[in-house]
């Protein structure tokens, strides 16, 4: 097999461990893979010269997909992330209000007392 379709081969092997890394949120494995990914397609496309253009084709579609696919998960995880983030800030709006409430409340006892 020529070089630059086992190098490709690896991109598509790292594409479904970047997906992995993603679902299991682990971020740094994420980057890492994703460098990685980066630095084996520079190296197949400089080496790609004496390669089957056919092979080299499917093995390139074959990638676009794998990428097409990962790039759909990614934009739902971040969807989740960003609807989650949301939620949080209006629960935690909603628990300053309460203790705004009670604080508020605790004086107004405070005062009671004292008159």
């Amino acid at each position: 097999m020529h070089k630059s379709l086992r190098l490709y081969a690896m991109c598509l092997a790292l594409i479904k461990r970047e997906v992995e890394a993603l679902e299991s949120e682990d971020e740094e494995n994420l980057e890492q893979l994703c460098q990685k990914r980066m630095e084996i397609m520079d190296e197949a496309w400089k080496s790609k010269d004496g390669c089957d253009p056919n092979l080299l084709a499917k093995q390139l579609r074959a990638i676009q997909k794998a990428q097409a696919d990962l790039t759909a998960k990614t934009r739902m995880h971040t969807e989740t992330l960003r609807m989650t983030l949301q939620n949080s800030r209006k629960e935690s709006t909603r628990l300053a209000g309460y203790g705004k409430t009670i604080s508020n409340g605790q004086n107004m006892s405070l005062l009671r007392k004292e008159g």
